[in-house]
């Protein structure tokens, strides 16, 4: 895909692995939507890619509301027209022992991590439909094929993810839109910072290697696809 002029949504762009890819997009001449709860992250993205001559939106929304995600997929299309891209990075984490994790965060988890995909998706798929061509890019993790006890609800989110990817790509193959996963392994971002783990950060890849998958995938070839591609830091021989 030539990404020239492509029109692309990015959750979970406020920092971390979103942020890099937002950026990254904005060089090769892309136009953005993005979201995140914290408009001031926003507010500082918008003028970077803005910087680097992107036409760039911020909609700090609530995505786990239906009606937020209409507002996106509305306000995306009526600023830009279409939507080439949707990257779905949004993810929230808790860590906390099995035996005390609670409910409230279970289901936290599952809507943010898991039911906003799917609905967002869905949605923006309808669109793609319409005109034969987009990319979906789910960012998953390497906890979908391991999940530790002290993150469960977030590793079973992204097991979900799985299935998920396989019903969306399957649903989208006969229009002519592709979608692929990505399943980081440990990475830089504030989100693994807080969960304290016992390595160094030396030994972790970057948002910037991250940001290079989806870079490849989305300029691949029209006639192939790369469904999944598995990051994995040198350094770090741990799930």
């Amino acid at each position: 895909m030539n990404l020239k002029g492509k029109i692309a949504i990015i959750t979970g762009a406020g920092r971390g692995i979103g942020r890099t890819i937002a950026l990254d997009l904005a060089r090769e001449g892309c136009h953005l939507a993005l979201t995140s709860r914290s408009q001031a992250e926003l507010t500082s993205l918008v003028e970077e890619a803005g910087a680097l001559g992107a036409i760039a939106i911020g909609l700090p929304l609530d995505l786990c509301l239906e009606e937020n995600i209409e507002e996106l997929i509305n306000q995306t299309v009526a600023k830009f027209g279409v939507i080439d891209i949707l990257i779905n990075n949004a993810a929230i984490l808790y860590s906390e022992p099995f035996l005390e994790a609670s409910l409230e965060h279970w289901d936290q988890t599952m809507s943010i991590n898991l039911r906003t995909v799917f609905l967002l998706s869905q949605k923006v798929l309808r669109l793609m439909k319409e005109r034969r061509s987009g990319y979906i890019i789910n960012i998953s993790s390497v906890q979908a094929f391991g999940v530790q006890p002290h993150v469960a609800a977030y590793g079973v989110s992204k097991c979900g993810m799985v299935g998920l990817s396989q019903a969306m790509y399957e649903a989208a193959k006969e229009y002519g839109v592709k979608v692929s996963t990505v399943y980081p392994g440990i990475t830089d971002t504030k989100m693994v910072r807080d969960l304290n783990p016992p390595t160094k950060p030396e030994q972790w890849m970057l948002p910037e290697d991250i940001s290079d998958c989806v870079l490849s995938l989305l300029k691949q070839s029209p006639r192939m696809i790369v469904k999944d591609v598995v990051p994995w830091s040198v350094g770090y021989d741990r799930i």
